[in-house]
């Protein structure tokens, strides 16, 4: 936190005596590390000679990643170390590319490229520069390098341990052949002042996210590296090892595991419309390796809530996903108070690594995952990985099929020690038969099913169909410069299609009492490019004798939508309101096929539509199933500048400011949006932190394809949501553990409201649109605790608890405006979330895990008419779901497990205005290797 010495850690809790101790230590600054991470040290003493107070620390690092798999806290965790030989042959010559800079980055980096244990005080180093060092040199040929000048040498202790000896200022100097003289153990006593032996693990967070249900620290929220417990805003990571623990093949599987987000199924799960909401508002916002860019980017249709293709993506691309609730507009630009995905890329391993996993599950569902990665030269500086799934199969639900592809592969070249370059790209292609957007409407109010129906049962016919490919091509540049700074820039383009044909029975009502049901059918086509860049410049700075960080930058994403007009869907269906009227053979609903008969319907065999509809005829329109009648283009565009840094005024405080300025939606009469960013941390524990934090979003104020007047013919301000947080974090056990217990406030500004009065449209002179008037004051509040990482080195834990509340105002400027709801079913007043995993053995031959979702009651907020005429709105009760997993090890290469959904084969609706239900129990098997 400050730069007075490091604290003492705490009492190790019961139960993990002879385990880890957290300490901190600065990330490191060479490129071939992991820049946007902080490292996360594990200390582990293996000298009987006790640590001194507070002030020692030590660092180990790996021999590349792929060794770094292995050796993440060995010791704690009774993983196997480093080969003797890896780092202590006195004769291995190792290759080198280590810029100028602190001299305690340097030798992470060494141990970084050789595994060898360097035990330290970084404290002592501070302020200690290296001259770096490049090319072909023996570990003792390049610590003898990097520590010339310094009052440190350094004693070779064994195989791969090592550790700084402070040379006494009487024998500094060079020995005859011009090398920096050692000073061995046996002259410790003597000359020399051995620094206490305490060993510190580094582990990049590619090791973190394999490992562990947590990482360390992330930039996702400021922009900043920041440790999640000095984040000021709520965040939730989907590691590696969670998406695989919990066996989640799909972002709408992630998302539906995530604490505080709610997922609103229109259709099928994984095939017809979602809707995915946080804090009551849907999720609009995304990153990809800190780039900021839209749903169009991952084929979101033109519907803003509508982000079935973002479910779609697989999330055995990513490293992780971190989900920031609240405000995001610092990192994502113009959006909703919801919350923002921010997805991080796979990236190249140091060392070769293959690893394979095959699956089985029910509804014959088979998947395959391969992710592969390998250095391309003898020295690693050019690497590359690829990564690719595949998998088909039915579903619960007659008649459905899917298959899909995922191809990932990217590529690093250090060009020169300090910079890199990265190309990559992403291909996905996913095909579903036998689906539609929409479930069926549901028959009854009450908790109950549809009696008549079941789980299995589909409305969509059977020509009914969905499309999707989507394309990703990506370049960077990162360039480390001497004293530590670091700029960045970042160019994507998307592009995405998707097509779907679809008639679908009973979704906007459903009458069997009257054998009668509404029919509707249309084809849905569209195209996104999205072109998204970043560029930006990160580092610290020393001021009034402490350090403090900074980051400034500048992005666009622009895109270019394509929407191809077909029949449109028949939305205005109208229910009929007797017998009679249904069986009369002249009502007009009958002639444009709104309405069909149920026992008629013959699973779903029936025919194209008719296209001599009179009702097309009548408005001019030639319907094709094949041609468009008309093709919509429309772009949108946001660009501005950011930045952000993180002040040290005081040992235990930190101040996070920062903003962003932007122009968003091209129309001349939006002014641009504003977003600052704020935050205090201050230091309570070395584990425990106190935090305050707010953010800001705006967006343009939009209605469909058109902007609001106000009552005077101005266009309205934009919408703002401001968003408090505050609360406790801690970050246990070297941050390996997070949790946090939070108290949130969500006030929304200026929404639109139409009013009676009409004003004259600027835009179409002689004509006349309504007026509105800005509501501020919708507000959303709650309370949050969440917990990820590891309890002990074999017990890992993610969870959360999220109870949230509304107040919508009423009667504003004489318009009502609506109720306090107690509940919405997309919106649950109470909900938990948990999965927790245990490792038996001390080389974790078998683990076991579960969870459980649950959320309480809850309804939408439309009234619906009975045939009496009396109103109800159409609920969802409470409900729980367990799942279940296990796995064991047969050797150090293959792992075979299982996994449960729905253990108890709970039903329950998707929606709580549809019929459709939610999946049944189901089983998974796999098989995964490693090699």
């Amino acid at each position: 936190m400050g730069s007075g010495p490091p604290k003492q850690a705490g009492p190790i809790p019961a139960g993990l005596e002879g385990e880890s101790m957290p300490r901190k230590i600065d990330k490191p600054t060479h490129p071939h590390q992991d820049r946007d991470e902080t490292a996360t040290a594990t200390a582990q003493k293996y000298s009987p000679r006790p640590a001194s107070p507070a002030s020692l620390m030590a660092l180990l690092v790996t021999a590349g990643l792929t060794a770094g798999l292995g050796l993440h806290g060995s010791a704690a965790r009774g993983q196997e170390r480093l080969p003797a030989a890896d780092a202590g042959s006195a004769s291995q010559v190792w290759q080198f590319n280590i810029p100028a800079g602190h001299l305690d980055s340097a030798l992470i980096s060494v141990g970084n490229t050789t595994g060898l244990e360097i035990g330290f005080d970084p404290q002592r180093l501070q302020g200690l520069r290296s001259p770096g060092l490049q090319g072909g040199y023996t570990v003792q040929q390049a610590l003898q390098l990097l520590l010339q000048g310094s009052p440190y040498t350094v004693e070779l202790s064994g195989a791969n341990r090592a550790r700084l000896v402070e040379l006494d200022p009487q024998r500094q100097g060079s020995a005859p052949d011009g090398s920096v003289s050692i000073t061995r153990a046996a002259d410790a006593g003597t000359g020399g002042n051995i620094l206490p032996e305490v060993v510190v693990s580094y582990a990049s967070p590619q090791v973190q996210s394999s490992t562990n249900y947590t990482v360390s620290q992330s930039s996702s929220a400021a922009k900043l590296d920041l440790a999640l417990k000095e984040t000021p805003q709520s965040i939730s990571v989907f590691t590696e090892k969670l998406i695989q623990d919990m066996n989640l093949t799909s972002i709408s599987d992630v998302l539906a595991a995530t604490p505080g987000v709610t997922t609103v199924e229109n259709g099928i799960p994984g095939a017809g419309r979602v809707e995915y909401y946080s804090r009551g508002f849907a999720i609009n916002s995304f990153q990809i390796d800190g780039l900021m860019t839209d749903g169009a980017a991952f084929g979101a249709q033109n519907n803003a809530s509508n982000r079935t293709a973002v479910g779609m993506q697989d999330p055995f691309l990513y490293e992780r996903i971190d989900i920031i609730r609240g405000s995001t507009g610092l990192t994502t630009g113009q959006g909703d108070p919801s919350a923002s995905l921010s997805f991080v890329r796979k990236k190249p391993l140091r060392e070769r690594q293959i690893l394979a996993n095959l699956q089985y599950g029910s509804w014959s569902t088979k998947r395959a995952e391969l992710d592969f990665s390998t250095p391309l030269n003898e020295s690693g500086t050019w690497r590359g990985r690829v990564v690719a799934t595949g998998d088909h199969g039915k579903a619960y639900v007659d008649r459905v099929k899917q298959k899909g592809t995922a191809l990932y592969a990217i590529t690093e070249l250090d060009a020169t020690p300090s910079t890199r370059l990265t190309l990559g790209g992403t291909q996905a292609k996913r095909r579903l038969d036998g689906t539609g957007p929409h479930g069926i409407r549901r028959t009854t109010n009450i908790h109950s099913p549809n009696t008549e129906l079941d789980r299995s049962y589909n409305n969509a016919t059977r020509w009914s169909y969905r499309d999707f490919d989507y394309n990703n091509v990506f370049a960077s540049i990162d360039h480390a410069f001497a004293n530590g700074w670091q700029i960045v820039g970042a160019y994507n383009h998307f592009s995405t299609k998707s097509d779907r044909l679809y008639g679908v029975m009973g979704t906007t009502f459903y009458m069997p009492q009257w054998d009668v049901a509404s029919y509707v059918w249309g084809r849905e086509r569209y195209d996104n490019a999205t072109n998204a860049f970043d560029v930006y410049l990160k580092g610290d700075f020393e001021l009034l004798g402490r350090q403090h960080d900074f980051v400034i930058g500048v992005n666009q994403t622009k895109s270019d939508r394509t929407n191809y007009n077909y029949l449109p869907e028949l939305s205005d269906v109208i229910r009929p309101n007797s017998q009679s009227q249904v069986d009369d053979p002249s009502n007009s609903m009958w002639r444009s096929e709104r309405w069909m008969r149920p026992s008629q319907w013959n699973d779903g065999d029936i025919g194209l539509p008719a296209l001599d509809l009179p009702n097309w005829q009548l408005i001019g329109l030639n319907a094709s199933w094949d041609t468009p009648y008309s093709i919509y283009n429309f772009k949108r565009e946001q660009k501005g500048i950011y930045g952000s840094v993180r002040l040290r005024p005081l040992e235990h405080l930190q101040v996070i400011l920062g903003a962003r300025y932007g122009k968003g939606e091209k129309f001349e009469s939006q002014p641009s949006t504003f977003q600052p960013y704020g935050g205090l941390i201050y230091e309570l524990t070395p584990s425990i932190n106190a935090y305050v934090g707010y953010a800001r979003v705006e967006k343009p104020n939009t209605l469909e394809l058109a902007f609001p007047l106000d009552v005077n013919g101005n266009w309205l301000d934009p919408l703002k949501a401001n968003t408090i947080e505050a609360g406790l974090k801690g970050g246990f056990f070297d941050n390996r553990l997070n949790l946090a217990a939070t108290y949130f406030t969500m006030t929304q500004d200026n929404y639109p409201i139409e009013t009676n009065r009409y004003v004259a449209n600027p835009l179409y002179p002689g004509t006349y649109s309504p007026a509105y008037v800005g509501l501020d004051g919708y507000k959303v509040y709650g309370v949050e605790l969440n917990a990820a990482g590891q309890i002990t080195p074999h017990w890992q834990i993610m969870g959360g608890y999220v109870h949230q509340r509304q107040e919508i105002p009423t009667d504003f400027w004489g318009i009502e405006t609506g109720e306090d709801f107690e509940a919405q079913f997309f919106f649950p007043k109470n909900s938990f979330k948990i999965f927790t995993s245990y490792d038996f053995g001390s080389r974790r031959q078998f683990t076991i895990g579960g969870g459980t979702y649950w959320q309480s009651a809850g309804r939408n907020n439309v009234q619906y008419v009975r045939d009496d005429g009396s109103n109800y709105y159409w609920w969802q009760g409470s409900y729980a779901l367990y799942n279940l997993m296990a796995r064991w090890r047969i050797d150090k290469n293959t792992t075979i497990g299982v996994n449960v959904r729905n253990l108890f084969d709970k039903t329950y609706f998707t929606n709580s205005s549809a019929g459709n239900y939610g999946a049944p129990r189901s089983i998974t098997a796999s098989l995964n290797m490693k090699f």
